[in-house]
């Protein structure tokens, strides 16, 4: 009998072990190898044509498991961070270190072959930004620390209970958001080859659906708010100017991750307006635009990505259509805070931080 008892708390002992287990986050550490070539997107970034950019990554990530998370997306994503760095073979551009957060899905995670999806964001340390007396022919960025954006389409093959080997199709960019000009960006895809070892053995719960996660039924959500940003009239000045602006729009969640949006916004660019008055215009500063687009719905953060056209913009200096690239990080049920870039084409025109209310 005693017997019989202690091998019963011994089996539930192990029960717990294993539930805790794949409740817990699987940490793993990763190496990429990085080759790629400079897209040179504008006639002003020519110089920086024909370079092949090569790099390292040291990746350490945290593979979700659990049951909440299983709740919000019916998937076991990825979060993690990365150290990259990179030799950009053009001695206008030199070179960068990054320092990058991501998020990454992925598809069939229980096979032995696997699919990802990787949205990464952070920081770069650049070293040979725009000088006008040391390096006046870079531009491509002016700022010896800007932003950092990529997306990556991942293949994953498990060679063992604990690694895995990797390649991912990269297209990342640097841009300072329009902080300071020159501000063309740094455009490169790469490809990368590499691998993950985990500190235990890979292995991923089998859950089953839920119906409180029916996005069908979920009413529209509306978000109203307010931006703030500052900009330089021209490359080498120091002299900012204000802009800021109001924005409302409605979002309908169409799956588990994903939201279609559509919204509409007007701001003042005393940027603008003191470029008007030097070249003599009396144009208005004010624009305004409606904008349509996705939503990656990631837990609290929302990436999003909207295409807009100008209902009053009437100088000639922008394109009719321009681009807006958001992250919104929902602190509350009704609050959230954020960084958005609003872009003509290639080029980012301001980077702005905005206070959001859902209602």
């Amino acid at each position: 009998m005693r017997f019989g008892f202690i091998v019963l708390i011994f089996f539930c002992s192990y029960l717990q072990a294993q539930v805790a287990t794949t409740e817990r986050s699987l940490f793993s550490v990763g190496l990429s190898a990085h080759r790629g070539f400079i897209f040179a997107h504008s006639q002003d970034v020519q110089n920086t044509a024909g370079s092949y950019p090569w790099g390292i990554q040291l990746d350490l990530n945290w593979h979700k498991r659990n049951q909440k998370t299983w709740d919000e997306c019916y998937c076991y994503p990825r979060t993690g961070f990365q150290i990259q760095y990179f030799n950009y073979d053009n001695a206008i551009l030199g070179q960068s270190v990054h320092v990058n957060a991501y998020i990454e899905p992925y598809f069939n995670f229980r096979q032995r072959f696997q699919l990802s999806l990787k949205g990464m964001a952070g920081a770069a340390y650049l070293t040979n930004p725009f000088h006008p007396q040391r390096n006046p022919t870079n531009m491509s960025y002016s700022l010896p620390v800007s932003g950092f954006v990529a997306l990556a389409l991942g293949a994953h093959a498990r060679m063992s209970n604990r690694m895995m080997i990797h390649a991912y199709a990269n297209y990342n960019h640097i841009s300072n958001g329009g902080i300071k000009d020159p501000n063309k960006g740094i455009n490169w895809p790469t490809v990368s080859l590499g691998f993950d070892y985990a500190l235990e053995d890979i292995q991923f719960p089998q859950r089953e659906k839920t119906n409180n996660k029916n996005f069908k039924h979920k009413p529209l959500r509306y978000d109203v708010g307010t931006y703030i940003s500052s900009k330089t009239v021209k490359a080498g000045e120091k002299a900012r100017w204000p802009i800021y602006g109001f924005f409302a729009s409605a979002s309908k969640q169409v799956s588990m991750i994903n939201a279609l949006s559509a919204g509409t916004e007007i701001w003042a660019d005393h940027a603008l307006e003191e470029r008007l008055k030097r070249d003599l215009s009396d144009d208005s500063y004010i624009r305004s635009g409606v904008y349509i687009g996705n939503e990656f719905l990631m837990g609290r953060f929302i990436l999003s990505q909207h295409i807009g056209l100008y209902l009053y913009s009437p100088t000639t200096y922008f394109d009719a259509l321009y681009q807006r690239y958001g992250l919104l990080y929902r602190a509350t049920k009704h609050s959230g805070v954020g960084v958005n870039v609003l872009a003509h084409r290639q080029v980012a025109n301001f980077l702005d931080f905005r206070y959001a209310y859902t209602f």
